[in-house]
């Protein structure tokens, strides 16, 4: 049964699967959304007097599904805004069992990943078992993609983040089993977060709460032959797989069905990228990238690899082009932009911590071989990120031409960069043109395109 949550957000929609696979799947771009609630759940009022010690103040149903149902609400404690999503117990036997759903729900609580959704809480009121879960405002891959194809940098990013995501889970012996673009959320500063682990199993383990034979075996367009198998133990090269389809949905805007075609002869994208999904889509599970890691790395070859019978790259614009200067942590994002701006001509020092910016640009000033400009990302989760990089760069030089590069198009220093000691700003994804005329504006004089 399937379980659609719409966020009080009006940009953000996502969409749980939980139960059997149903004879008359949804489409693969509907995601679950064909499904009807079957049950009455409690009022936000109601659920808020059931929580314990009023931990949680529910002030709306954001959605729900046959299975269960999730509430937008803050945490009282800590006052952090959250989800609630809570079960009902009488949907098979494995909820009826306590102490599996709470080793299971610790599992799932333990994962502290950037690019994973946190679960904060879990317990059992009334009927129910409930899981506390990190809100985000944002929007999800499944709306995205209804507005059309998304910009190939914007596509590395994604796919990148969430194979980072994959890595870490699979490492915890978790597979997600549900991978699709209704369960990758994007947050408004660009932030990507794969949510609902409600499906995950334990490889590394034979019995658990969720690896039971009549749970749901994901969504039919992305679910992995094997999984339709019930005599295979699944592992995480079903997350490959999944992976694989929705990077070529973000490539295509269609799912592969039958005997599908290559992304660059459907949609005439990047034939480099050709090699790296029809390894994810092998039906041979043993023929596939052997993990997220490889995955990644995958892309990251494919991207350093000459196009062939591509015509040559033309030589860099004479000296005095300028140097530029970079932070940005995404690195195939960082990859695509340095290349673009070394064939307008630019010597590109690239760097992924805003602290090695910093130490970068100043040890430039010492040597007298300044940088005529520098692109910071706002967003740095594990590291200094752009603005407090300013920062320090202004201390050292008041005259640094810094451009701010968010993908939170709300954040003060996008909207008004001056007042934040930026001479720019520019909003992700990009393309090459915009990216052009921004560093123009910024060091006042033409580039060599």
């Amino acid at each position: 049964m399937d379980l659609i949550v719409q966020a009080a957000h009006p940009r953000m929609r996502r969409f749980f699967s939980f139960g059997r696979r149903p004879s008359n799947p949804p489409s693969a771009s509907a995601g679950a959304a064909g499904w009807q609630p079957v049950q009455t759940y409690p009022a936000p009022v109601e659920l808020t007097r059931m929580m314990p010690d009023g931990s949680c103040v529910l002030d709306e149903m954001i959605g729900m599904g046959g299975m269960g149902a999730v509430y937008r609400g803050r945490q009282v404690r800590l006052d952090r805004a959250v989800a609630v999503k809570i079960l009902h117990r009488s949907h098979g036997g494995e909820y009826a069992y306590p102490e599996r759903f709470q080793r299971e729900a610790q599992a799932l609580a333990r994962m502290s990943h950037p690019n994973i959704v946190a679960v904060h809480d879990f317990g059992m009121v009334g009927d129910y078992l409930y899981y506390v879960m990190e809100y985000l405002d944002g929007t999800d891959l499944h709306r995205l993609l209804a507005q059309g194809r998304p910009p190939l940098a914007q596509t590395l990013h994604v796919i990148s983040s969430v194979c980072d995501a994959l890595d870490y889970a699979h490492s915890q012996g978790l597979v997600h089993r549900d991978i699709k673009p209704a369960n990758i959320l994007i947050a408004a500063d660009g932030r990507v977060k794969v949510a609902d682990f409600g499906l995950a199993k334990r490889f590394d383990q034979n019995e658990t709460l969720l690896t039971r034979t009549n749970m749901t075996l994901g969504t039919p367009d992305y679910a992995a032959p094997e999984q339709y198998n019930t005599s295979t133990q699944i592992d995480h090269r079903a997350d490959i797989y999944a992976l694989g389809v929705v990077f070529y949905q973000m490539l295509t805007g269609q799912v592969p069905r039958g005997a599908w075609q290559p992304p660059s002869v459907l949609a005439g994208t990047d034939p480099r990228l050709d090699a790296v999904i029809v390894r994810a889509l092998m039906p041979d599970r043993q023929q596939r990238h052997p993990n997220a890691a490889a995955f990644k790395a995958a892309l990251h070859g494919a991207l350093t690899v000459p196009i062939q019978g591509a015509p040559p790259v033309p030589p860099p614009a004479p000296a005095g082009a300028g140097r530029l200067l970079i932070l940005e942590d995404d690195s195939l994002l960082r990859q695509i932009i340095a290349r673009q701006l070394r064939a307008a001509g630019f010597e590109i020092t690239e760097t992924e911590d805003g602290a090695d910016t910093v130490r970068a640009y100043v040890d430039a000033l010492v040597a007298k071989r300044p940088f005529d400009a520098v692109l910071l990302d706002l967003s740095i989760p594990l590291g200094m990120g752009g603005a407090e990089a300013m920062r320090h760069l202004l201390q050292a030089d008041p005259g640094v031409r810094g451009i701010v590069f968010s993908g939170d198009r709300e954040h003060p220093a996008v909207l008004q960069p001056a007042a934040h000691g930026f001479a720019a700003a520019l909003a992700k994804p990009c393309d090459s043109e915009t990216l052009h005329a921004t560093v123009r504006q910024v060091l006042g004089r033409p580039l060599a395109v």
